[in-house]
């Protein structure tokens, strides 16, 4: 639980979850998805391989309300496909969550991935079988309960949607894929915990041509956005507290590895 200025600690409104934390592919473990929750409604942010395993483990199956896709790369949103099959769907029992996915490419990219694995076209999809579709843009603005998520691009190959939730008392922001933009430290802005890829240690070469972020790179924006604290996420194989003391070289704030299963409390 963080604590107020004065030491009295805060009443806890906003819980995130690491339900997977893998860059590019599961090799050591699930993939990037992140479940936050107001004690109400429960909102996965992403999607990646390893997801719906994790979430059964750790319960959360029957509370999924939404998921919103950052962006249609694999490692974000192929679980979808877990999540829409049978198994799936009896796990979720009678709810049929919201999928929130980025406008035009979202359910553009789900309908030829469905047209693959069934052979043809069909109507509906898999995915409008399992779930309500909306689509989004950085322009819009979603209320799930007390919670608001309001959403910016970020500087990836495709588009990709860093996404801010609300509960307006404490505030995170995901800031998904993408080297560091103006757009989302904008959205950033003062949040309690933010929560940025250290994809590379501090190749920044290497990390823009993929359209990536290095740790430094992490602790530079989440120092000017004036977050409280950052959570280091989407890691390669092999990464560990080095990324942290890249990070720290420009920002004095808390700085944590993200983990499967690793909950903080705003």
């Amino acid at each position: 639980m963080l604590s107020t200025p004065d030491g009295v600690s805060a009443l806890v409104t906003l819980r995130l979850t690491v339900l997977g934390c893998a860059g590019a592919a599961p090799i050591l473990g699930a993939c990037s998805s992140y479940a936050i929750s107001d004690g109400d409604q429960t909102v996965l942010l992403d999607c990646g391989p390893g997801t719906l395993e994790r979430a059964a483990r750790l319960g959360l199956l029957p509370q999924i309300d939404a998921i919103v896709i950052s962006h249609m790369h694999a490692d974000h949103m192929l679980d979808l496909v877990m999540f829409a099959g049978d198994l799936g769907q009896r796990e979720m029992g009678e709810r049929r969550p919201v999928l929130y996915l980025p406008r035009g490419t979202g359910p553009r990219t789900l309908q030829a991935l469905d047209a693959a694995l069934a052979g043809s076209r069909r109507s509906p999809t898999r995915f409008e079988r399992a779930f309500q579709f909306e689509e989004y843009g950085a322009e819009d603005e979603i209320g799930r309960g007390r919670l608001v998520l309001s959403f910016a691009p970020t500087a990836h190959p495709v588009p990709c949607f860093a996404v801010r939730a609300t509960d307006g008392r404490v505030a995170l922001a995901y800031g998904a894929d993408g080297g560091p933009s103006d757009s989302v430290e904008q959205l950033a802005r003062g949040v309690d915990l933010l929560v940025l890829e250290a994809t590379y240690a501090d190749e920044e070469a290497a990390a823009a041509a993929h359209g990536h972020m290095t740790a430094g790179q992490a602790g530079e924006l989440a120092a000017r956005a004036g977050a409280r604290a950052l959570l280091l996420t989407h890691l390669l194989p092999g990464a560990g507290d080095d990324l942290i003391a890249l990070a720290l070289r420009a920002y004095d704030g808390s700085v944590m590895l993200a983990r499967e299963g690793l909950t903080q409390e705003l």
